[in-house]
């Protein structure tokens, strides 16, 4: 008999289980370093991963080109180009959301 069986599930996760020990040894990776980063199959992944950064990236710049273009009608404009650029695509969303009420409420001062 063996002393030890390992079984694979999925591609890196590994169960171990002593037959020496009566209630066995369960061992399972947690975390992969950088080398298990070369054995990814990023072609299968790219697909998946590209439209939400292409949609992260599209936001963020027209946030900014948005924020350039009214800018002598915004109110702290450093403050949001800072909340745009930091916070990706989050400060973005937020941006269009609450950044472009400071035209209605400067419109109505003037």
């Amino acid at each position: 008999m063996y002393s030890k069986k390992v079984m694979k599930f999925l591609s890196h996760s590994v169960i171990i289980i002593d037959n020496d020990n009566e209630r066995g040894v369960l061992g399972m990776k947690l975390h992969y370093g950088f080398d298990e980063l070369s054995q990814l199959d990023w072609a299968s992944i790219l697909p998946i991963i590209l439209p939400f950064v292409l949609v992260g990236f599209v936001l963020i710049i027209v946030a900014l080109f948005d924020l350039y273009r009214h800018r002598e009608k915004r109110e702290n404009i450093l403050m949001w180009a800072i909340i745009i650029l930091f916070f990706n695509t989050i400060g973005s969303v937020l941006y269009f959301v609450i950044g472009r009420k400071d035209v209605n409420k400067r419109a109505l001062r003037d």
